[in-house]
């Protein structure tokens, strides 16, 4: 009873009181997680950023396979259709003209019997060491010689429809004869019915030289 009459004698407890006394538990809460985060980060293992680091860091992530690709394993090489019998007769005469002439063709696949500017690079038989000239045909049969005096190297370097490259070889002071150092490229052009070099063909001393054997 005395305790009774006591607790009546206390005065009330304001509103404010009870939303202090509520901020101030709230807050002694958060400093003891605080507390707890901080003694965790210093006997927290190395390597690891954070509790959720160090589970995410615990799962390895799936690396996705490269997909194949179909079209770059299985590439298909054109090959080139095969001559019919005119185109193969038509290239046999080319070397037969040239063997008319006392030439020999090392590279009869030269001849493209499809294009309008063909070409046929010959040797002298029996000569290994005699130079090589360059033989031009169209459909109509033999046209014309890349020059009059024959070239140490000639080679066919690029074939177009009515355009074809040759590349010669071209002496430098100091080569040995037979085995010139320098290179010239000249385009030969079908006009109509003649042939037409749009670069200059080097001159003969400078295309020809014949060894000693």
């Amino acid at each position: 009873m005395q305790a009774e009459r006591d607790r009546r004698r206390l005065p009330a407890r304001s509103p404010w009181a009870l939303w202090t006394r509520r901020i101030l538990g709230l807050l002694a809460t958060a400093a003891f997680l605080g507390v707890g985060f901080a003694i965790y980060d210093m006997v927290r293992p190395e390597g690891t950023d954070s509790v959720g680091a160090a589970v995410t860091s615990a799962t390895p992530t799936a690396t996705p396979k490269a997909k194949k690709s179909k079209s770059g394993s299985k590439q298909k090489t054109t090959k080139p259709k095969p001559l019919t019998k005119s185109e193969k007769r038509a290239r046999e005469t080319a070397v037969d003209t040239i063997r008319e002439q006392g030439d020999t063709t090392l590279r009869a696949e030269d001849y493209d019997p499809r294009a309008r500017l063909r070409v046929l690079i010959g040797r002298p038989v029996g000569d290994a060491t005699g130079g090589y000239t360059a033989y031009f045909f169209t459909k109509d049969g033999f046209l014309d010689k890349d020059a009059q005096f024959r070239s140490s190297e000639l080679k066919v370097a690029k074939q177009g429809k009515a355009t074809i490259t040759l590349r010669y070889g071209v002496y430098k002071d100091g080569d040995k004869a037979g085995s010139p150092s320098g290179t010239k490229r000249v385009r030969f052009r079908l006009d109509g019915t003649s042939l037409t070099a749009l670069d200059t063909v080097p001159a003969a001393d400078e295309r020809f030289q014949r060894t000693s054997s």
